[in-house]
């Protein structure tokens, strides 16, 4: 728990937004003061995926391989195609 607040806390810092808003707060003499909860529930059963079909493909998109490779799952076949591949 420890360590998902503090990655939520780096994660609301490092955001421009919340820095663009703080910056506008301090400029009329307001300092934000704001707290994150974090609680733990028990999650909902979920309803089971149905599986790809024979010859069916998983397409991840941009934002898919790099939330994966942050939680350090990477793996080369996701790259796109080289720019000097042949297209014959």
């Amino acid at each position: 728990m420890k360590a998902l607040n503090q990655a939520i806390n780096e994660a609301v810092l490092a955001s421009n937004d919340v820095a663009a808003a703080m910056a506008a707060l301090k400029r009329t003499g307001k300092c934000a003061v704001f707290t994150v909860g974090i609680a733990l529930e028990e999650s909902p059963v979920a309803e089971p995926l149905e599986a790809l079909g024979r010859g069916e493909e998983l397409v991840l998109s941009d934002a898919d391989v790099a939330f994966l490779a942050v939680l350090g799952i990477t793996d080369p076949s996701w790259c796109g195609a080289s720019p000097n591949a042949s297209t014959a």
